[in-house]
C-alpha cells in the first residue's frame, strides 16, 4: 500500500472526507462532503460569502451533507453554524441533524420560510416531535443554530435561545450535519464543529431583549444534562488520554499530513538502520546520515508519481513537507534559545544541517512539488542548483545497495530476488497510550500506518522478522535494537514534535490555544460604521461584520514572524498604525495617493490593491528584501516616503501583512496594517476583484 492510499484512509476514516478549498471558508468539515453528496438537481456554490444550496424545482427533496464525527468528548462538543432560507413554499427549510445511519434514527433542528422553527427526531420511520417555535426566526441572515452535545445528550438553540434537549436517542454519535428541504435557496456559512464547550460558546453579547436566566436556573446555552456513564472513551474524534492533542484548526488534511509526516520521517530513519544492521550492509560514511537519505528517498517518491486525487496528492506532498520541515523548526528554536550547534561527540548532525540534507533530495526529487518551500525556507541557488545530483546519486546508491535484497515488482523494478522469495516480515504493533496522541495513533492510525509499513517486509527479503511496537517510553526517543531486531517508536516523540508545530504554525502553548481569546470565534456584531452592507448583491443575505480588534493573546513583537505566516495575530503594531475597515476606508477617501498592498497570496483581492505576497517575507529588516522593497515602494509610490501605506493579508490569522507593515514602518514610510484583511473586508459586504499579478514585484 503506498503512502497516498494511508493518507486518504487516515482522513476518510479519522477526520471526515477531505475538505474543498472552495467551500472550506464556509463549512469548515463539512466542506468535503459537497461533491460526493451532492445530489441530482440541487447546485452548490459560493455567494457573497455564503455556501448556497439551489434547488429550483424537484418539490420535497432533501439534501444532506453530513460527516462523521462519533460519539462527543467528555468536555462535550459544539456545533455552530448560520443558515438562512429564501422560498415561496413555507414549508421549505433547512437545519441541522444528528445522524446514526446504523441505527436509523436522526434528530433535525430546522428553520422554515415561514420562521418557525422545529426540532424532531426519526426512528425506524416514526416522527418523534420534540419542539416547535413559531416565528422564532429571523430569516435576514444572522440565525445563527448551536448544538451542544455531551455524552447521551443534546441540546439545540437558535440565536441564543434554547429550542429543545434530546437525551438517550439512537441518532446521537455518529454523522452531523445539514439538510435543506423542498425547493428554493438555502444559505450556510461559518459552520465549525469544536470538542470544547468555552471554545465552542460565541462571543456575541445576548440577543435584544432577551431576558436573564432566574437564579438557580442554567443559562440556555449551558449543556444539557449528562446521561451517566461509567464508560470513557469513545470513537471518531472522542480521543482517551491526557495531554495535548493539536488538531492544527480542525484542518482535516492539514492534521493528518503532520502526523504522517512526523511518523513516516522517524519510522523510516529508524528502518534505514534495521536495513543496514539486518540486511549487513555497506555504509562507509555516517550512518545517522546515511538513514536520513534513506528517509528522504522513501518520503519524496509517492510525490513523484501523483494519483489522479487532488486531494490525495495534496495531502502526499504536504506529508512530506512536514517530514522534513520538522528539522528545520527544531534547528531554528535551537537558534533562538542560543543553543547553537549540536555537540562535537554526538553522532547526529545538527538540526538544520540535517533538514538541509534531507530536503534537498525531495527537492532534487520533485523540485515543482517543494518550489513554495524552498523559497520559504531561502534555500539558496547554489544549493538547489546540486540538489538535483544529489537526489540522483543517493537513489541510485541506495537502489543498487538495496537491490540484492529487494524483490522485483511494480515499485521495485531493479530488485534481484524473485517476487515470491522467502523472508522474515515486518510485524508492527501499536500499544493502548496514556496521552491523547499516542491513543490517536494506536485507535485512529493504526490499521493504514501497520498495513503501509508491513509492505517493506514484502518489499526486502529480511533474514529475521522486524517488530516494530508504538509505545509509552518515558523519554523523547526512537530506536532500532540491533540484539532484538526491533524498532521502537515512542509516543512522547511523536506529541513533542507535533507540539511545536503547532505551536509555531498555530501560535498555541504547549499544543493548547493561549488564553481563551485566541480559541474564541470571532465576535457577532454590527459592522462599522453605517455601510456595512454596501456592495453586496440583490438580494444577498447581510454579511456578518467581526471584532477586527479581537485580542488573541498575541503581544506585538519587532520581529518578523516567521514562514508559513499562518497564526493568530496580534491587536496592535509594534511600528505601524493598526486600522479597522471604517478607518480604511475614511484613509482611502482623504488620501488619493494611498498604496494598498495585498500580501495574502489569494486569487482575489480588494479593488485598487496591489499584490505583493513576497513583502511579509520572514528574515530581518536589514536583509537584501529590505532594500528591494524599499526600492520597488519609492518607484510605486514616489520619493519621499510620504504616501501612506496600507498592508493587508487574508485575516486575523494571516502573519505575512504584519510583517509586510513592519518592513515598510521601519524603512520610514507612513504605514497602516488593515489587521482583518480579507476577511473583515467580506464581512463587511466589500467586494472583490480578480488578482493582478506583478511582474515587477521586489524579490530576495
Amino acid at each position: 500500500m503506498r503512502l497516498r492510499a494511508v493518507a486518504l484512509l487516515v482522513v476518510l476514516g479519522v477526520f471526515g472526507s477531505p475538505a474543498h478549498a472552495e467551500f472550506e471558508q464556509q463549512l469548515g468539515p463539512l466542506a468535503g462532503a459537497v461533491r460526493p453528496q451532492l445530489m441530482q438537481g440541487w447546485t452548490a456554490s459560493v455567494q457573497d460569502g455564503w455556501f448556497t444550496l439551489y434547488n429550483a424545482k424537484q418539490r420535497e427533496s432533501e439534501q444532506t451533507l453530513l460527516v462523521r464525527v462519533g460519539p462527543p468528548p467528555e468536555s462535550g462538543r459544539v456545533t455552530n453554524l448560520n443558515v438562512v432560507v429564501r422560498s415561496e413554499h413555507p414549508k421549505a427549510a433547512i437545519g441541522v441533524m444528528l445522524n446514526n445511519q446504523q441505527r436509523k434514527s436522526l434528530c433535525l433542528m430546522e428553520i422554515t420560510a415561514d420562521r418557525s422553527t422545529h426540532l424532531f427526531c426519526l426512528e425506524n420511520g416514526k416522527r418523534r416531535e420534540v419542539a416547535t417555535v413559531p416565528n422564532s426566526a429571523k430569516l435576514d441572515g444572522s440565525d445563527r443554530i448551536r448544538v451542544i452535545e455531551v455524552p447521551g445528550a443534546a441540546r439545540f438553540l437558535l440565536n441564543g435561545q434554547k429550542v429543545g434537549d434530546i437525551e438517550d436517542t439512537p441518532a446521537l454519535d455518529g454523522d452531523i450535519g445539514i439538510m435543506a428541504y423542498d425547493v428554493g435557496t438555502f444559505g450556510l456559512a461559518e459552520f465549525t464543529i469544536d470538542n470544547d464547550l468555552d471554545r465552542g460558546r460565541p462571543a456575541a453579547a445576548p440577543a435584544p431583549g432577551a431576558q436573564p436566566p432566574r437564579t438557580g436556573s442554567p443559562a440556555p446555552d449551558s449543556p444539557p444534562p449528562r446521561r451517566e456513564s461509567g464508560g470513557g472513551g469513545g470513537a471518531g474524534n472522542s480521543v482517551a488520554g491526557t495531554g495535548p492533542l493539536p488538531l492544527f484548526g480542525g484542518d482535516s488534511k492539514r492534521t493528518t499530513s503532520v502526523y504522517i509526516g512526523l511518523v513516516r520521517s522517524i519510522f523510516l530513519h529508524e528502518f534505514g538502520h534495521a536495513l543496514i544492521g539486518e540486511l549487513e550492509l555497506p555504509s562507509t560514511g555516517a550512518e545517522e546520515d546515511a538513514v536520513d537519505i534513506y528517509s528522504a528517498l522513501r518520503i519524496v517518491e509517492p510525490t513523484m508519481y501523483p494519483s489522479q486525487n487532488a486531494d490525495e496528492n495534496d495531502m502526499v506532498r504536504d506529508a512530506a513537507v512536514y517530514a522534513a520541515l520538522q528539522w528545520f523548526y527544531s534547528g531554528k528554536l535551537a537558534e533562538a534559545r542560543g543553543a547553537g550547534e549540536s555537540p562535537w561527540q554526538d553522532e547526529h548532525t545538527g538540526d538544520l544541517k540535517r533538514f538541509r540534507n534531507m530536503f534537498c533530495i525531495m527537492y532534487g526529487g520533485n523540485t515543482a512539488a517543494f518550489a513554495s518551500l524552498a523559497n520559504a525556507v531561502e534555500l539558496d541557488e547554489r544549493t538547489r542548483s546540486r540538489c538535483t545530483d544529489e537526489f540522483n546519486k543517493q537513489n541510485r546508491a541506495w537502489r543498487k545497495i538495496l537491490a540484492p535484497h529487494t524483490r522485483v515488482g511494480t515499485w521495485s523494478p531493479d530488485g534481484q530476488q524473485p517476487a515470491n522469495a522467502p523472508g522474515a516480515p515486518v510485524n508492527v504493533v501499536f500499544e493502548p497510550s496514556k496521552s491523547k496522541v499516542g491513543n490517536l495513533f494506536a485507535n485512529n492510525f493504526a490499521e493504514p500506518l501497520a498495513q503501509n509499513f508491513s509492505q517493506l517486509g514484502k518489499t526486502y527479503v529480511l533474514p529475521r522478522p522486524v517488530n516494530v511496537t508504538f509505545k509509552d517510553c518515558g523519554t523523547l526517543n526512537a530506536w532500532y535494537d540491533p540484539r532484538a531486531g526491533s524498532v521502537t517508536m515512542c509516543y512522547e516523540l511523536l506529541e513533542h514534535l507535533a507540539v511545536m508545530i503547532s505551536d509555531i504554525e498555530m501560535g498555541t502553548v504547549g499544543g493548547m490555544p493561549k488564553g481563551d481569546a485566541a480559541a474564541q470565534p470571532a465576535r457577532q456584531q454590527g459592522a462599522p460604521g453605517q455601510g456595512a452592507g454596501q456592495g453586496a448583491g440583490q438580494g444577498a443575505a447581510p454579511p456578518r461584520a467581526i471584532d477586527e480588534l479581537q485580542d488573541m493573546g498575541i503581544p506585538a513583537t519587532a520581529l518578523l514572524f516567521s514562514s508559513p505566516y499562518k497564526g493568530p495575530t496580534p491587536n496592535k503594531h509594534f511600528n505601524a498604525q493598526i486600522i479597522r475597515t471604517e478607518d480604511f476606508l475614511v484613509l482611502a477617501k482623504n488620501h488619493r495617493d494611498m498604496l494598498l498592498i495585498d500580501t495574502s497570496g489569494q486569487m482575489e483581492t480588494i479593488p485598487s490593491a496591489i499584490s505583493l505576497a513576497d513583502a511579509g517575507s520572514d528574515g530581518s529588516v536589514t536583509d537584501s528584501l529590505q532594500s528591494a522593497l524599499d526600492a520597488w515602494l519609492t518607484k510605486t509610490a514616489g520619493e519621499g516616503r510620504k504616501a501612506p501605506l496600507v498592508f493587508f493579508g487574508a485575516g486575523l490569522n494571516d502573519r505575512s501583512s504584519y510583517n509586510a507593515a513592519l518592513r515598510a514602518a521601519t524603512l520610514g514610510w507612513p504605514t497602516y496594517w488593515y489587521r482583518g484583511g480579507m476577511q473583515a473586508w467580506k464581512a463587511n459586504g466589500g467586494t472583490t476583484v480578480p488578482l493582478k499579478s506583478r511582474k515587477d514585484a521586489p524579490q530576495q
